[in-house]
């Protein structure tokens, strides 16, 4: 763990997906590993996030160019404990490999240590996958950083059985699950979450629904993620819904992020649905906005369901925001 290195008091993560913007990096079966890759570290720095004491950098979180010097200038700029780079691979072979610079010191050892075996395992709880090894590379990444720094290779794009698991969203969040165990295991944070807490953008796959009133905007750099949903209020039933799969009933904290704006709702209607039926907390959304803030602990029963719902139905004036939410055992 970090072996003998300096570090702050909550470990700073920095992952950096592969590719992105002009270079989509490998293509096969109609799949785009820059795509792949963000959705893997989106899932991953949600997961850290929602149940680790982590800070988490990215050198993207959107389809943006960005430079191989860039990311590890930016890595080491901030100060990173270890660097993660997730990559796709390609070239007609199959299963998961990963890599770390031929000279690495014992502390980027224990990271390849921690973190391939943790995501080789998470790959195999969904579908077959051969382990091709842990490696060593002169890869740019892997080189100029000035950290601990592995780089993963989940699957091979062009290679059909493969890609069938790229195109399974159960076997990304598997993926990105495996990651985020091997850097808190390396860590010493434990490779179980201390208490259950999920989180649902309004960007993860089968997790969020809206209409078509609900239109999709980057433009408040508070967001939770790559996008948030705005809707203008109506006195009707429309609600953006996240889904969220309750484990056990019990006592819950739900957590939401919103961007803020003097032009959002001062009262925005969130629904959810308890145990005891459904509750609404209105949340003002002009200000406070850009980080997490409870609405609330509630009862709630096990089940896989759409649990928060945004509505639009409100006599106060200004976009309805639906961002994230966050769910929190206590």
């Amino acid at each position: 763990m970090f072996a003998g290195r300096a570090h702050a008091a909550v470990p700073r993560v920095y992952i950096d997906p592969g590719h992105g913007g002009t270079d989509p990096g490998a293509v096969g079966n109609g799949l785009q590993e820059k795509s792949l890759t963000l959705d893997i570290s989106l899932q991953l720095r949600n997961i850290l996030q929602a149940n680790w004491s982590v800070d988490v950098r990215m050198s993207r979180t959107t389809d943006i160019t960005r430079s191989l010097t860039y990311r590890t200038d930016d890595a080491n700029a901030w100060g990173a404990n270890l660097f993660v780079s997730v990559h796709i691979n390609s070239g007609g072979g199959t299963g998961f490999e990963s890599y770390r610079y031929p000279t690495s010191d014992s502390a980027t050892v224990s990271l390849h240590n921690a973190l391939h075996p943790r995501v080789l395992s998470g790959m195999r709880s969904i579908g077959t996958v051969t382990d091709r090894g842990q490696k060593t590379a002169n890869f740019h990444v892997l080189r100029e950083t000035t950290m601990p720094a592995v780089l993963t290779e989940s699957l091979f794009i062009d290679t059909v059985a493969d890609a069938n698991l790229l195109k399974r969203a159960d076997f990304i969040t598997a993926v990105a699950r495996g990651h985020a165990q091997g850097i808190a295991a390396y860590l010493g944070l434990g490779t179980t979450p201390p208490a259950y807490s999920t989180i649902v953008d309004n960007a993860t796959a089968g997790r969020f629904t809206a209409s078509t009133n609900w239109s999709t905007s980057a433009y408040s750099a508070q967001r939770y993620g790559t996008e948030y949903r705005f809707a203008n209020p109506v006195l009707a039933s429309d609600a953006a819904w996240f889904k969220v799969n309750i484990p056990q009933a019990g006592n819950y904290r739900i957590d939401v992020w919103n961007p803020a704006d003097p032009g959002y709702n001062s009262a925005a209607p969130h629904v959810v649905v308890t145990a005891s039926g459904n509750q609404t907390v209105n949340v003002d959304q002009r200000t406070g906005g850009g980080g997490w803030r409870s609405i609330g602990t509630f009862n709630l029963a096990a089940g896989d369901r759409d649990l928060v719902g945004v509505s639009r139905w409100t006599n106060a004036t200004g976009y309805v925001i639906a961002d994230a939410v966050r769910v929190t055992r206590v």
